[in-house]
């Protein structure tokens, strides 16, 4: 049996908490299947926008404006950030075939309509909202961890 991985979600003006995908699911007041967004793709999601409009909601996040970004991190260390404009019709895949994700487990980004450059994250497990104008107007992707090929190479 699979033990259910935790999704860490943060906005510095509301809090910082661990998600496992139930909870995460039980807050989307927008869920859909995933053919509606993504042609041909099976599954069940929910909308990015709507969910965190619905958590800050739950958490008395009283703070106005919207996050400027949003930023995901996968299990590999693979990292999007993507400004919030960008992410309008943007969804998270949690479910196939009434199971859990076989591929991008525990939940899976998407962004269906081209409007970013960061289309599709597999297997995230931090979601920040950030507030941040400085972090520009293009989205930005790629490991977080560098090597250098003189770090690979053998040392005596």
């Amino acid at each position: 049996m699979q033990t259910e991985m935790r999704i860490q979600v943060s906005d510095p003006h509301i809090t910082n908490e661990v998600f496992t995908i139930s909870e995460m699911v039980a807050l989307a007041e927008q869920k859909l299947a995933l053919q509606d967004r993504v042609p041909n793709v099976q599954g069940e999601a929910f909308d990015l926008k709507s969910w965190y409009r619905s958590w800050k909601r739950s958490r008395n996040g009283e703070y106005a404006e919207e996050p400027t970004h949003v930023k995901v991190e996968a299990v590999d260390e693979f990292q999007a950030l993507m400004p919030w404009s960008q992410v309008d019709t943007a969804l998270f895949l949690y479910n196939q075939g009434g199971e859990a994700l076989k591929k991008g487990y525990p939940i899976r980004l998407y962004v269906p309509d081209g409007s970013s450059e960061c289309l599709n994250v597999k297997s995230v497990v931090k979601v920040w909202f950030l507030h941040d104008t400085a972090l520009g107007d293009e989205a930005t992707y790629g490991f977080k961890n560098r090597v250098l090929l003189d770090e690979l190479k053998f040392q005596k």
